[in-house]
């Protein structure tokens, strides 16, 4: 009975093994091309797999894009956790900001991997319950349970900054990171 087991552990592991290089794959061509220029058939021909074999992992091109995301909200996740407990609107606005902006210089391939058609994509991210939800504890812990419309819209307009990224890849790191930083804090009225 040992050997069935094993051939299906053997299985398991080929295709999360084949479900991360997909992800991967996906990953570097939007960064390269965008997400709305790359399609599943892309990803395919660049693995050398049936289009089908992508659909067997990934039900749609948007899974890949939420699947690539969760290293960025799992990272929002723990800012926010570190947030709640911190004393002070300006405290938790600048760790928020200063932590989300530094994830964002480090990783500057997920601003060009999001950017692209907002009314097909946003949509479809808006709808994600793990999206919904983290915006909104983002939201409540920079200006309280009921903001006003004012801090509504500088909270939208300071997460519509990464929409600029794509944009800015000539500037070092330091120089986007004091940009984005600035910018952000600038928005969400928290005086330098």
């Amino acid at each position: 009975m040992a050997p069935p087991v094993k051939a299906v552990s053997s299985r398991a592991v080929q295709a999360e093994q084949t479900r991360v290089a997909i992800l991967e794959t996906a990953e570097r061509l939007f960064a390269e091309r965008g997400y709305d220029a790359t399609s599943l058939q892309m990803i395919a021909d660049e693995m050398g797999l049936t289009k089908a074999a992508v659909y067997y992992h990934f039900r749609a091109k948007i899974d890949i894009l939420h699947a690539a995301m969760q290293p960025g909200l799992r990272r929002i996740e723990e800012l926010l956790e570190q947030a709640a407990v911190m004393r002070g609107r300006r405290a938790r606005i600048e760790h928020l900001v200063a932590g989300t902006v530094d994830f964002l210089v480090l990783n500057r391939h997920y601003a060009v991997m999001a950017a692209g058609d907002p009314a097909s994509k946003q949509h479809t991210l808006d709808e994600d319950a793990q999206t919904t939800v983290l915006r909104r504890r983002t939201l409540a812990l920079c200006f309280g349970d009921q903001p006003r419309p004012e801090e509504r819209l500088a909270f939208r307009a300071a997460l519509a900054l990464t929409e600029a990224l794509p944009d800015l890849v000539d500037l070092s790191d330091e120089e986007l990171r004091t940009a984005l930083q600035t910018t952000m804090l600038r928005i969400l009225r928290v005086p330098s």
